[in-house]
């Protein structure tokens, strides 16, 4: 019996010495598996302060995380090493990998450099039915609400509705249905833009006070319509889209409204010398367009965008106007959603704000890459990094052989995604009455398990 007591005693110990002898980085990645596959804030909280320092590092990142895949399950040790280790694991929501690694401080061995996901990349088929499925499970959990479509080489792969369009008197979402897109108005003022650029009626590097003469603030009307349209302007935002500016959306009605209250105010920057997100900057180019053309803004894409790309159901309604529009919806201090109507300006603007559906989302697409609106080259132009991320108007981003474009939008109770693959020929339009970024959730499930067509990745190798 002695002996057998002993036997016991030396085999917990022998296996308290295993885990013990465990190196660091694999230490790491159980104890962050544990925190994640409980989806306990303050499990990852405590997580991330032990490895961290901090306890909020990617936390919301993660709590996203596990709600998309339900958590993980390891299926092959790739690597391990003191500072380093690599697991391949399996989402439990759907029966895709992750590949997780984990990397120790070169510095401090009691800390991590990082700890990051991979989704591996699968057949596309396979992709689509693991977007359906998280699209699904976020509708049933009523997380989201709104339309998705995707179309390949002209041809629809996808089209579903999710929701209710209106909660008020149980409407609910049909494909068709319209939805506020926000910030993807900029990429129809950029188009209008470039339009009179290619009719020689504006330039690029020319100043927006040549064709703003009264402009108030001589700094500001030094800053080129290339600078605006790249973001690089240091032009702000424009006072009425944030919750506190009730007052300022109680009396704003026009473009002219908008830079009598925000024309005083000079460049937050060197113009050209940084990248920094700015509203106003296209409210600015909306004028410009105002001017150059001789008619409003809202009836020059009307008629020279929306009209020769059959985009039917698009405009700029006011809060009188929104008729069949889907209604926002967001989740106030306390977590209970409440209508986002209230925190609408008058009217959308040149910065975004309008109303659209997904049909007409990809009719702008198609129209664009068939040069109806401008010339291809300007297009290229348009869709190109001129920052890190974003092109005149467009938001452009991947590596060269799996590049895509196109813009999102967010604002209370709306969330939009456009994204455009020029390598698979697909594009993806997500719309939504809830909050974001749920839009940039689901795009970025698809987008993470997609690969490019094999002759793109021989090309981008040569």
């Amino acid at each position: 019996m002695l002996g057998r007591i002993v036997l016991a005693t030396a085999m917990m110990f022998g296996l308290m010495a295993s885990a013990a002898a465990k190196p660091p980085a694999e230490q790491a990645f159980d104890a962050w598996l544990d925190a994640f596959n409980r989806n306990d804030r303050e499990a990852l909280r405590a997580f991330n302060t032990r490895w961290f320092g901090d306890p909020d590092h990617n936390l919301a990142y993660l709590l996203d995380s596990h709600e998309e895949t339900g958590g993980l399950e390891v299926v092959q040790v790739e690597h391990s090493a003191p500072a380093a280790f690599v697991a391949l694991t399996r989402e439990r929501n759907f029966p895709v990998q992750r590949r997780v690694t984990v990397q120790v401080d070169q510095a401090d061995a009691s800390r991590l450099e990082h700890i990051t996901q991979e989704p591996l990349q699968i057949p596309q088929a396979k992709a689509l039915d693991a977007f359906d499925a998280f699209a699904t499970q976020l509708a049933e959990a009523d997380r989201f609400s709104g339309v998705l479509v995707i179309e390949q080489n002209g041809q629809r792969l996808y089209a579903k509705p999710f929701g209710l369009a209106n909660r008020q008197d149980d409407t609910p979402v049909q494909l068709d249905t319209p939805f506020l897109f926000a910030s993807q108005g900029k990429m129809f003022t950029a188009v209008a833009v470039l339009q009179l650029v290619h009719a020689g009626k504006l330039g690029l590097d020319a100043p927006v006070g040549r064709y703003l003469a009264d402009y108030p603030n001589p700094k500001m009307a030094a800053v080129t319509i290339r600078q605006l349209l790249s973001h690089q302007g240091g032009a702000g935002d424009i006072g009425v889209l944030q919750p506190d500016e009730g007052a300022n959306r109680a009396w704003v009605r026009s473009i002219a409204d908008l830079i009598k209250l925000n024309g005083d105010r000079a460049p937050a920057f060197p113009p050209g010398s940084e990248f920094e997100y700015s509203n106003y900057g296209f409210l600015l180019l909306g004028a410009v367009v105002e001017a150059v053309s001789g008619q409003s803004y809202y009836d020059y894409v009307a008629e020279h965008i929306f009209a020769p790309a059959g985009m039917t159901t698009t405009r700029f309604p006011t809060l009188a106007q929104m008729g069949e529009v889907a209604r926002g919806y967001t989740q106030n201090d306390t977590g209970a959603l409440v209508p986002s109507f209230d925190q609408l300006p008058w009217r959308g603007t040149p910065a975004g704000g309008g109303v659209t559906t997904a049909d007409d989302e990809v009719r702008f697409v198609t129209a664009l890459k068939a040069g109806t609106l401008i010339p291809l080259p300007m297009l290229e132009e348009a869709i190109r990094q001129q920052t890190d991320w974003y092109g005149y108007g467009f938001i452009s981003s991947g590596p060269p052989e799996f590049p895509h474009w196109g813009h999102g939008g967010s604002a209370p109770g709306t969330s939009a995604a456009l994204s455009i693959y020029p390598t698979n020929d697909m594009t993806i339009v997500c719309l939504s009455n809830r909050d974001p970024p749920v839009c940039d959730r689901l795009l970025t499930r698809l987008h993470w398990h997609l690969s490019p067509p094999p002759e793109s990745t021989e090309m981008a190798g040569r």
